[in-house]
């Protein structure tokens, strides 16, 4: 059945106070079902974020994917804010059962879109299909779209420029489920970065991989492969308790039921927990200097300059007596793949950097990617291993203490 909360009569848009009291109680003021969709192997760390910002741990359920939550719009919006490991959070629309396009339609045009999506404004439609009497997506999205059309007043109209949306509908078994993007672009874009790298980690991997290896902003960081600096910024903005949504917009702003002085005071508690720091303690480098002189620019540009110091440097030459001489982590995402060449120069690139971790930086603990899972059996110190995935390629989480 479609979500009863969503079908009703179409407002009288002359009648704001009547439209505005539909979307608190439909929309901003109702307890709704959310999804936060995170990257496989990824979400025990989601949920643990979840319970720090508040929401009950024995609400939360976890499948392969993400974690689903519920709570008000509040709780969707501090979601997008705070989530270091998400990759973005949807807010279910309607569940119900569809076995022909006709009734499809009828079903998505008895949701009562305007009070979810801006007037004039029809969303792009992603569709998945499993085991399905209707398996063409596009015929599927299709339909819905013509049954939302049939619902808006304005359907068709100019799309907001900043604010795009999007519509996920997910089909299993004649079950549709409809949720909208609360997000927009990804999380892992965090607003910080002026230009890519080869083949970077995302940054909800490398807030995952820092959080799996329980970093301690309190001791040293050290990313000497830097490339792009992504476990450079995350752990900066873990140490500076920096949100990671906080210089970026989302769809959500663009939702009728957009809150915009609540979503003010939301920011503005979130920077008011941003903390200061006496002299840095991550440590990022690079042989690569133009690499080096990017990341420099945004450390300064994003006033991290007081959580991390940059240095041109080797690998090969880095040891622990030159952070400090006491123990910390070493977080490294080696080349592999076509930055490298050839899988045997990646294993033999992975095993160097095992050799000397060993030799060099004992006492500490490393959070390794690596390209094969058994690659960690050669590593010269205990280490535990953790499946990932980046983009479509299966990797290894390979975290250890060096004796």
């Amino acid at each position: 059945m479609t979500d009863s909360s969503t079908v009703s009569a179409k407002p009288n848009l002359v009648d704001n106070r009547a439209f505005n009291k539909r979307i608190r109680r439909h929309v901003a003021g109702r307890i709704r079902e959310y999804y936060a969709v995170t990257a496989p192997g990824v979400e025990d760390f989601c949920r643990q974020e979840m319970i720090g910002l508040g929401l009950d741990g024995s609400g939360l359920s976890v499948d392969a994917g993400g974690v689903a939550f519920a709570g008000r719009l509040v709780d969707c919006q501090r979601a997008n804010l705070h989530l270091r490991t998400a990759t973005r959070v949807l807010m279910r629309i309607a569940v119900f059962s569809a076995t022909n396009l006709r009734r499809l339609e009828k079903k998505a045009g008895d949701i009562a879109w305007e009070l979810f999506l801006p007037a004039g404004y029809l969303p792009d439609v992603k569709v998945s299909s499993h085991r399905s009497r209707l398996y063409h997506t596009a015929a599927i999205a299709r339909s819905i779209r013509d049954g939302m059309t049939r619902r808006l007043d304005e359907a068709g109209g100019p799309p907001p420029p900043v604010f795009p949306q999007t519509l996920y509908v997910r089909v299993v078994e004649d079950r549709f489920t409809l949720s909208l993007d609360s997000t927009g672009a990804p999380l892992y874009k965090r607003g910080l970065k002026a230009g890519l790298a080869r083949a970077p980690i995302r940054e909800t991997l490398a807030a995952a991989m820092l959080m799996a290896a329980a970093y301690d902003p309190r001791q040293p960081l050290v990313d000497p492969l830097c490339g792009s600096g992504t476990f450079s910024l995350e752990a900066a903005m873990m140490a500076k308790r920096i949100a990671p949504g906080l210089k970026r917009p989302f769809a959500f702003m663009g939702w009728p039921a957009f809150p915009d002085s609540q979503w003010g005071f939301i920011k503005q508690e979130a920077a008011s927990e941003v903390q200061d720091l006496m002299h840095p303690l991550i440590f990022a480098s690079d042989i690569d200097a133009g690499a080096c002189e990017r990341l420099a620019g945004m450390i300064t540009g994003n006033g991290l300059s007081d959580a991390v110091s940059v240095a041109r440097k080797d690998f090969f030459q880095c040891g622990a007596d030159q952070y400090g001489g006491g123990t910390g982590l070493v977080a490294i995402n080696p080349p592999y793949g076509i930055r490298i060449g050839s899988a045997r120069r990646a294993d033999a690139l992975f095993m160097a950097i095992g050799r000397h971790l060993a030799q060099r930086f004992k006492g500490w603990t490393v959070a390794l990617i690596a390209p094969r899972p058994e690659l960690a059996r050669g590593l010269p110190f205990p280490a535990r291993r953790m499946p990932l995935l980046h983009g479509g390629v299966k990797l290894t989480l390979v975290l250890g203490d060096v004796p």
